[in-house]
């Protein structure tokens, strides 16, 4: 009599394990850096803060300046700004941070650590702190970044395009006459050149003296190797450009002097 009660017991308790539900797997979810990692260039901030004043420094060039250029999957490049370049790699360690190896400091990893209130991703240099690596960086979008010899030129660009009237010289008569800078570096109203190139910073383009201005090619297309050297500033909403002389001695980077008033350009709001 008390067998098939055994057996009765033994298929509820098989049909009751056999409904209990499968454990699943915890996987822990991923960081996602895209907020972060959507801008691929960015700029020391003082270098960027100093760029975009109202008013630019006469002496900008003066500055340290240094960029950040991401590629492609966990690949960046450093620059020094129209100067010196290195590679380096990355990893995601959070939504926000970043662990970079850069060359020469294979056993150095450096912590990158994104503050998206404020913007700012900061670096610890791998040299250490006192080492003069840029620590602070903001980002700047839309610059074309696929010839890095032009990178900074076209955060210059950026800072400058716009369509300014030009003011007539004293003792001309007033006419309508606009200049137009672009982003892509074409230009009208400098007259016949294809492109303007303003060289913020950077060691290999020469320099102003007495006094000093920020220095500006204007490019015809087949005489990339013979620009022509203007000086600039921007003081509010008006940019002023001079014509130079170069008073380098052969074979030394060139260096320019100013030659004159080339125009007074007021930036349209």
């Amino acid at each position: 009599m008390h067998l098939p009660v055994k057996i009765l017991f033994a298929a509820t308790v098989l049909v009751a394990c056999n409904n209990q539900p499968v454990p699943t797997s915890q996987t822990p979810a991923l960081p996602d850096p895209s907020a972060m990692l959507k801008h691929k260039y960015w700029v020391s901030k003082p270098f960027n803060d100093a760029l975009f004043a109202t008013n630019i420094i006469d002496t900008l060039s003066n500055l340290p300046c240094g960029e950040l250029v991401f590629g492609q999957k966990d690949s960046l490049l450093m620059t020094a700004c129209l100067s010196d370049a290195g590679r380096g790699t990355f990893k995601v360690t959070s939504s926000n941070s970043l662990e970079i190896v850069f060359e020469g400091f294979e056993g150095n990893p450096s912590k990158a650590q994104w503050d998206e209130k404020t913007g700012v991703l900061h670096i610890d240099p791998p040299g250490g702190p006192d080492t003069g690596w840029p620590t602070d960086f903001v980002a700047q979008d839309d610059i074309d970044v696929s010839n890095i010899d032009n990178v900074t030129i076209n955060l210059g660009r950026k800072r400058l395009a716009g369509n300014y009237s030009i003011l007539p010289k004293k003792g001309e008569v007033a006419m309508t006459a606009l200049l137009e800078l672009h982003t892509d570096g074409t230009q009208v109203g400098f007259g016949d050149f294809d492109t303007y190139e303003p060289w913020p910073s950077g060691i290999g383009g020469g320099f102003i003296q007495n006094p000093q201005r920020n220095l500006m090619y204007l490019v015809k297309k087949g005489k990339e190797s013979d620009p022509t050297a203007v000086a600039w500033q921007v003081r509010g909403d008006t940019l002023r450009i001079w014509n130079t002389r170069n008073i380098g001695a052969e074979g030394d980077l060139p260096e320019y002097k100013i030659a004159g008033l080339k125009g007074t350009y007021i930036k349209a709001k």
